[in-house]
């Protein structure tokens, strides 16, 4: 893909993912810090041979500020083999000196979320075990972590990859903050109200949850790119207006959870090796 783009206009961060582990809470906290610029649009979906990467990198540059020292973007979907095949090459090349952070969550706790986030927007009409127990189930997929980053890490030195986790995220977040904004080389002492809030909010909310999303989505649009602190409580408002009746988290029992530790335990071994994370408490 030729291009006379100037790579100052491109990012040099990235959030791979994971779906459903906080991605868009990462994408504000890191938009609230004075060093960092994200995407117009928060998933670009740009390495994606099918979605965006026809639109070439003029339009790519368009969503970044080229003034921000550090220009980030995050994608969920980057991480979502077989489908994101060939999306780590696109990345090296085009912008290799990137920084890829991988934020992911106890793969049980993911996989719920997963299922019920689809079977709240009504795409999803199987039982949970139904959906989850299929031997090609893209809920499982997406949940080998260690799969889904071997290819950025064929690409990228392990350097300029951190994996992170939901759990560290809620749970210690201006530590987990601090170590990310060192590792993307801005201020690490920065710390804002903005986060003290959290924004997957919408996990479970009924049928009207894709609605409220796609309406929420379009505040920025339709109201010249709010500035973030008008920006929130405005998607908040209008994600618990429109939302419907809520869906049940799935539950499992310890056959299910057996199954789980067959096909996952293998990859959070080898992702506790990669990240030197000690992922405490998963699969249990």
């Amino acid at each position: 893909m030729g291009s006379m783009v100037d790579s100052g206009a491109l990012p040099n961060l990235v959030i791979l993912g994971a779906q459903k582990c906080g991605t868009t809470s990462l994408h504000n906290y890191l938009e609230a810090h004075p060093e960092i610029s994200m995407s117009r649009l928060k998933e670009t979906n740009f390495f994606l041979e099918d979605v965006n990467w026809g639109r070439g990198l003029e339009w790519y540059a368009t969503q970044f500020d080229p003034s921000a020292r550090v220009r980030g973007e995050g994608s969920p979907d980057y991480t979502n083999l077989p489908d994101s095949n060939g999306t780590a090459e696109r990345m090296q090349r085009v912008i290799p000196g990137a920084r890829l952070v991988y934020l992911v969550r106890d793969p049980l706790e993911r996989i719920a979320s997963h299922y019920v986030h689809l079977r709240a927007a009504g795409l999803e009409r199987r039982t949970f075990e139904q959906a989850v127990a299929a031997p090609d189930s893209e809920y499982v997929t997406r949940s080998r972590y260690a799969r889904q980053l071997e290819p950025f890490l064929r690409c990228f030195s392990q350097e300029r990859v951190l994996v992170e986790t939901r759990e560290r995220l809620l749970n210690d977040r201006l530590g987990t903050l601090k170590r990310i904004f060192a590792f993307v080389g801005v201020d690490d002492s920065f710390v804002s109200t903005d986060f003290d809030r959290i924004w997957e909010q919408t996990e479970g909310k009924g049928r009207g949850y894709s609605v409220a999303f796609r309406a929420a989505m379009r505040v920025k649009g339709r109201a010249g790119w709010l500035p973030q602190s008008i920006r929130w409580p405005v998607q908040r408002l209008l994600r618990s207006r429109l939302a419907g009746r809520p869906i049940e988290r799935p539950t499992y029992d310890d056959d299910f959870l057996e199954l789980m530790r067959e096909r996952l335990l293998e990859d959070v071994n080898e992702l506790r090796r990669l990240s030197g994370l000690d992922l405490e408490g998963w699969l249990q």
